[in-house]
């Protein structure tokens, strides 16, 4: 039985272990021992420093560890009791998990088609780098390839068909009408997204495209003709194509073997789904990209100049691909070379939406096969979480943003601006590729108390990324894109922090200004009421990203280089600065109840001073009134002689009858005895004055020393 009839049959002894592949096999079935590396061959690019120790090579040889097969079995804890390191360890899973990746043609049900095809634009093969194979004697190689090698020359042949970007556009031009129920406006639909758009028009995920082709393969023999293609491709909105041009694209992709399989199927649809959408007008520099490793980093805007090669094309060059499709087949079957997992050639990509575009979104979910679930998150901007969907990490977050620069003195009350920040995340074994979409939150305006300030805040997270991947000695670039992630999720945690700072300060200046001013403050407790609602979105807002985090430190997936000590570290930051929001809020009730203490206070010394303000103009008036009646006693007498001796009486000889009125010296004598009055009348009005205000003195100490020591008799 020639090894080309069972196409799975290198890949099932790979990821067999010895122990269940026969020990005795047909001579036409036993594998060539050049077509299965051995394990020492592996871990010569893996764990290079373990293998040059003395016991390495005896600890395989006694464990039975002899090929690849026996190595992609053992788990990690296999791995520890062996003498691995941590990240030796982390390279040998990774390595397994790749060579097990639906990538490779693995075993299949039957009638039930495989999609090989990856959702990164990186190429499908694992190993890019065939330069550093060892050589192949070829005048003794079999007649026969392997399959494998076949499937990834295969996968090849398609990535260039995919970068064709001006067969696509002339054919999408010239023979279809596409997508009739989306409008070219930037607004977003106000129907149901999911049902009526994303999984009508945008769902490539693989699920979806192996369900169609399912459904469209009539004799289920994995292949399908131009007319099956054609219900293939109405049946995900595509219609309005021609039989000419249908016949050239099926003819174009399949190439000289006539049938379309799955993977041929999922080009066409990809690449006919963004042509559609890739010719219309689209807004300038709404999109950069960042293509980086450990020695270098390179980044571009995307415009309508290099848009569709963006979108069509593929991560590494054309020559490194021409180099690859180059290679023999058998050399690609026989070295499992690593470079393509921690060599230079494998970027990471991080794309980054600045202004939402709804129509770049359903561009970029095609491109990266993104699950529609997330998109629609994206769209209606859900609240913070994370998830796995497909084969993508989805995170949102919701972001607060100060608009003011310098917030530390606290001098001016807090102005925040709301951000919704989404990102996908590749999930492994590549973590090659992070896209973030950043927009305006578009219920902040209505959930943030006192309403937002009209100004748009761009986050600075953004600027602060892309400093650390442009360092020149970025510990980020030398990781994957996990680790961006993590950074993304850091950054955003410090926005947050911020915010809460900036209330803080502005609390503790609005405290001393009470202290020093008293009730002159310039205190508003409309504004400190405000400061504490505020501080409620603030406090929801830092436990759900909290959340957010303790969930991600889950995923072991997302711990390739050892940043699960760097995501609980982010969560207890978040953890103490929840707490700092919860003690400000108590220190808004403080605030209140101080600022209530200084008005009652401020009030009480101005009712006293009304009190003694009247009470010093009734002791002038008493005073008045005590001269008045002293000068009234006084005078009487006199006045009631003078009034007496004023009077005429007389008798009837004529003669005055009031005694002293015809002495010599009368007159003289009377104002004698009005001065002698005075004197005397004047002496006991100033004895009784003193005698009063000695005993009024008395009285006054007395009662001062009766009295508890409050200072209100003091005034």
């Amino acid at each position: 039985m020639n090894l080309e009839s069972k196409p799975n049959t290198w890949y099932s002894c790979m990821l067999t272990p010895r122990t269940e592949v026969p020990s005795e096999l047909p001579s036409e079935q036993k594998l060539p021992s050049e077509e299965l590396p051995s394990a020492e061959e592996i871990l010569r690019h893996l764990a290079p420093r373990w293998l040059a120790s003395t016991y390495a090579t005896k600890k395989l040889s006694c464990e039975m560890v002899e090929t690849a097969a026996d190595l992609a079995t053992l788990q990690r804890e296999d791995l520890r009791e062996l003498g691995f390191s941590m990240v030796e360890a982390a390279k040998v899973i990774t390595w397994a998990q790749v060579i097990k990746r639906p990538d490779c043609p693995a075993p299949a049900e039957e009638g039930q088609p495989n999609l090989v095809r990856l959702s990164s634009d990186v190429p499908v093969s694992p190993w890019p780098e065939m330069s550093r194979c060892r050589e192949v004697k070829t005048a003794k190689s079999s007649p026969s390839t392997s399959p494998w090698a076949e499937s990834k020359a295969e996968e090849l042949r398609l990535d260039e068909i995919e970068g064709q970007v001006d067969f696509w556009v002339s054919c999408f031009a010239s023979g279809m009408t596409c997508t009739p129920a989306l409008s070219t406006s930037d607004a977003l639909p106000q129907e149901d997204v999911r049902e009526n758009i994303l999984e009508a028009f945008f769902d490539c995920t693989p699920e979806r495209i192996r369900e169609v082709f399912i459904s469209m393969d009539t004799d289920s023999d994995g292949h399908v003709t131009v007319e099956e293609l054609r219900v293939g491709l109405e049946r995900c909105g595509i219609t309005g194509f021609d039989n000419e041009t249908l016949a050239k694209v099926f003819e174009h992709v399949t190439g000289t073997g006539r049938k379309l399989h799955l993977q041929a199927f999922e080009t066409i649809l990809c690449r006919l789904r963004l042509a559609s959408l890739l010719m219309r007008p689209w807004r300038a520099k709404s999109l950069s990209v960042m293509d980086f490793d450990s020695s270098r980093v390179s980044d571009f805007e995307v415009t309508s100049d290099n848009m569709c090669q963006f979108f069509f094309g593929h991560r590494l060059c054309t020559s490194e691909r021409h180099s690859l499709i180059g290679a023999s087949p058998k050399c690609a079957a026989n070295i499992v070379s690593l470079s393509s997992v921690f060599g230079a050639k494998d970027l990471v990509r991080w794309v980054h939406m600045a202004s939402f575009d709804i129509h770049l979104l359903f561009a970029l979910t095609v491109k990266y096969t993104l699950h529609p679930l997330s998109v629609e998150d994206v769209i209606e901007q859900c609240q913070t979480k994370i998830d796995r969907l497909g084969g993508h990490y989805f995170l949102t977050i919701e972001l607060l943003t100060l608009v003011d620069g310098d917030t530390s003195k606290g001098l001016h009350p807090v102005r925040v601006r709301g951000q919704h920040v989404a990102a996908f995340c590749s999930g492994p074994p590549q973590l090659d590729t992070l896209i973030t979409v950043a927009q305006a939150d578009r219920k902040f305006t209505e959930e943030w108390p006192g309403g937002a300030p009209q100004v748009e805040v761009a986050g600075s997270w953004v600027p602060r990324m892309q400093q650390r991947l442009r360092a020149a000695r970025s510990r980020l670039r030398e990781r994957r894109a996990d680790s961006l992630l993590y950074a993304l999720v850091d950054l955003c945690a410090d926005e947050l922090v911020a915010v809460t700072r900036a209330f803080f300060a502005r609390l503790t200046w609005l405290e001393e200004d009470l202290r020093i001013r008293g009730n002159r403050s310039l205190l508003d407790l409309g504004e400190v009421s405000l400061a504490q609602l505020q501080l409620a979105i603030v406090a929801r807002r830092l436990r759900s990203l909290q959340r957010v985090v303790r969930r991600a430190s889950e995923y072991q997936e997302l711990h390739t280089t050892g940043s699960a000590d760097y995501w609980r570290d982010c969560a207890e930051h978040l953890e103490e600065a929840y707490e700092d929001t919860l003690q400000m809020k108590e220190r808004c009730d403080a605030l209140k109840s101080a600022h209530e203490a200084v008005i009652e206070r401020g009030q009480a010394e101005e009712l006293q001073m009304q009190h003694d303000e009247q009470a010093a103009q009734a002791k002038k008036m008493n005073i008045m009134l005590f001269f008045l009646t002293v000068g009234s006693t006084i005078f009487t007498p006199v006045t009631f002689m003078s009034s007496v001796y004023g009077m005429n009486f007389e008798n009837t000889a004529g003669t005055p009858t009031i005694p002293f009125l015809l002495e010599e010296e009368g007159y003289t004598y009377f104002w004698y005895g009005v001065l002698v009055y005075f004197t005397l009348a004047i002496s006991f009005v100033v004895f009784v004055y003193h005698r009063f205000n000695q005993t009024t003195k008395r009285t006054k100490r007395n009662g001062n020393d009766r009295c508890l020591p409050c200072g209100c008799c003091n005034i």
